[in-house]
């Protein structure tokens, strides 16, 4: 295998190292909205004026929150580097935009958790809380976004990417179709998640695990597209790993359906375990891992030998 097979080994290992930091935030970001925690500090980016503010190790919302923003800041220099690095290292075009892309997102969702904390009713006083929440959805799909771009910018550096040859039409269509399902599904899982409708009665049957039999208004609309959306999506997905399956690409197609697999179960059980925080918080997680697949995948399907030379 050349050289330009290969890749370069420093900007690929740190792309995955900058991509398993980054899910060890989210699963702090998951934990803390989990707990309810996100308001444990009313002041930011300094936990209550401090680095190392009193109680944030005895105290678990404390240390939900405080350890979420230092795990962050972290992410952000290590995107920092990724961007450096590309544009001194990397001579294809689209990885290093990725790069960039990537800092700016992180960048963004930083801002995004400060604008969440300081816009909140407790800072900010009046009868509502919507712009608080607003950011809060945000922040939570941008995280989602930006671990998927992580893993899309790692997978062009593996041999796998430069040795692609693509999909056919029918396997590009089926991968587009899962990830924006899944994409959305991850949308009104945010929108339900803010809204805190995720701990609503299930009835006793299997339509009470996908038609919320609690609640109203909006919220109620956010649960229904959450579980309901989550079916279509599922079938779409799994439709996306025959599709791999029968062009020759069963790893990628089971671990496709592998990740499906785990997170509907941990969607019944967090249904059925309301009120565990560790249950919620790994389906966020396992989210991204699905969601940040489908990403990497329909990125090799949609490669065509020769039309990417310098991609």
């Amino acid at each position: 295998m050349t050289t330009a097979t290969k890749g370069d080994v420093t900007l690929r290992w740190l792309c995955f190292g900058a991509l398993g930091w980054a899910v060890l935030v989210l699963q702090a970001g998951g934990f803390t909205t989990s707990i309810h925690a996100g308001m444990a500090f009313l002041d930011w980016p300094l936990s209550n004026g401090s680095v190392n503010p009193p109680g944030w190790l005895t105290e678990i919302d404390k240390f939900a929150e405080h350890s979420h923003r230092l795990a962050a800041a972290g992410l952000g220099l290590l995107c920092l580097a990724i961007a450096w690095t590309h544009a001194a290292r990397e001579p294809r075009r689209i990885p290093r935009l990725a790069a960039y892309a990537v800092l700016v997102l992180v960048v963004a969702q930083g801002l995004l958790g400060g604008f969440r904390v300081m816009l909140d009713q407790l800072n900010v006083g009046g009868e509502g809380n919507f712009k608080a929440l607003a950011f809060a959805v945000t922040h939570g799909v941008n995280a989602q976004l930006t671990i998927a771009l992580l893993a899309a910018l790692a997978t062009s550096h593996l041999g796998t990417w430069r040795e692609a040859t693509g999909g056919s039409d029918r396997l590009r269509s089926a991968a587009r179709a899962a990830l924006l399902a899944t994409f959305a599904v991850i949308v009104a899982g945010a929108l339900m998640r803010q809204s805190r409708s995720t701990m609503w009665v299930v009835e006793p049957t299997i339509t009470g695990l996908f038609i919320p039999s609690a609640g109203e208004g909006a919220a109620w609309w956010f649960n229904l597209l959450h579980r309901s959306g989550a079916i279509l999506a599922g079938l779409l997905v799994l439709r996306f790993a025959y599709g791999l399956a029968r062009e020759g690409r069963r790893g990628l197609a089971l671990a496709v359906t592998a990740l499906l697999t785990l997170q509907t179960v941990l969607g019944v059980l967090g249904l059925k375990l309301p009120l565990n925080p560790h249950v919620r918080t790994i389906h966020v997680v396992t989210a991204a891992a699905l969601l940040s697949t489908l990403a990497a995948a329909t990125l090799l399907v949609h490669r065509r030998e020769g039309a990417l030379r310098d991609a």
